[in-house]
C-alpha cells in the first residue's frame, strides 16, 4: 500500500516518496534530512560548504 501527497500548485495525488509532483512537475514540499537543501538551489551549496569546512577544520585540530 503506498501512502500519497496532495499537490499543492495542482491538487494533483502523487506518491510520497517523490520529490515532484507527476502532474505539474512542481517540487513537493518534503524534507530529506540534512542534504534536502542541495536539491533545491545554491543555498544548499552554500550551507554544504560550510559544513564541510567545520568538518576539515576538526579533523585538522585532531591530527595535531
Amino acid at each position: 500500500m503506498q501512502n500519497y501527497s496532495i499537490c499543492p500548485h495542482c491538487g494533483g495525488e502523487t506518491p510520497s516518496e517523490n520529490l515532484n509532483c507527476i502532474y505539474c512537475g512542481n517540487t513537493l514540499p518534503h524534507t530529506l534530512g540534512v542534504f534536502s537543501g542541495l536539491r533545491y538551489g545554491a543555498k544548499g551549496y552554500v550551507w554544504l560548504a560550510i559544513a564541510a569546512a567545520l568538518i576539515a577544520a576538526f579533523l585538522a585540530c585532531l591530527l595535531l
